[in-house]
Order: C-alpha cells, then structure tokens, then sequence
C-alpha cells in the first residue's frame, strides 16, 4: 500500500469519554455518540477501597478496547489484500504489577506483558496471512501502544485455512 493515495482520509480524527464518579470506585462513563458504560472494581482490588464490581475495572476495558480493535484492524486489512475472512476470534491478556498503581516506589503501573490469542479461518495462503499480521503489527494503535510503553508482546496465531 505504499503507492496508495491517503488523500481522502483525515490528519486528525479524535475519540472521548467521560466519567462521572459515583462514589467508592464506580464511574458512569459516557462515550462519543451517546453510548455509556460502568467502570467499577471489586471490593478490595488492588489492596485499595474497590467498589460493588457493577461493571469491568478501568483496565479491563483496555484489555476489552484491543481485544475489539483485533478483529476491526485484521477485517480491514483482509478486505485490502483482497480476501476473505471466515471466522476470527481474538483474546487478549495482559499483565502489570498492582503495587505500581498502589503506589510503591520504583514500579512502574504500566502493563509489562500483553498475550493476544489470535483465532482465524481464511482460505487465503500462507503468504497473505504473513503479509496481514506484519500489517497489523505495524498499523494496530493499540498493539502500539502497548508495544511503545514498553510491554512485551506475544501473539499466538491460530490459523486455520
């Protein structure tokens, strides 16, 4: 794609949410177009307040957001290089030391390990499946994200054709 033309495509795009304290750890969280979501933790957690668990820990949906953006940025991909994908399923898990967020001194809060487990069913070859994952992992912002913060990262391809 190196050739294309990105002409069509904005500089700058930008997301946003916002969160409502609601007492002990719970947040009521609205996002760009209008969808909302609970953020919580279980009594406890992290050896801090926690809360009632009414809805996933703030890094649960950072787990859940690259969990999603897998499939989103493998699809669009595909779709480029000009086939299909019959079934993709993705799971993610990633690891940091709590005692950063609790506040001991020289820990770093940031995750320091992310696992993606990556499920897919094509019956494209080898070569374009190759081609999609270097693609993925030079354009997925998550994956970058991570990767840039230093976190290690491991994916394990199931691929099935």
């Amino acid at each position: 794609m190196a050739s294309a033309n990105f002409d069509h495509i904005p500089e700058r795009r930008e997301n946003w949410a916002e969160a409502e304290f609601k007492g002990k750890a719970k947040s009521v969280i609205t996002v760009r177009d209008d969808h909302v979501l609970i953020s919580d933790e279980p009594a406890g957690f992290v050896g801090g307040f926690g809360g009632e668990n009414a809805g996933p820990t703030p890094t649960g949906y950072l787990a859940t957001a690259f969990a999603a953006d897998i499939p989103a940025m493998l699809n669009r991909i595909a779709r480029e290089l000009g086939f299909e994908i019959i079934a993709l399923r993705a799971r993610v898990q990633f690891a940091w030391n709590p005692r950063g967020i609790a506040g001991a001194e020289g820990i770093a809060p940031t995750p320091f390990e992310a696992v993606s487990d990556i499920w897919i069913k094509s019956s494209t070859d080898e070569a374009t499946i190759d081609k999609m994952k270097s693609d993925y992992e030079r354009r997925c912002p998550l994956y970058n994200l991570f990767k840039k913060a230093g976190c290690r990262m491991v994916e394990n391809w199931h691929v099935e054709h």
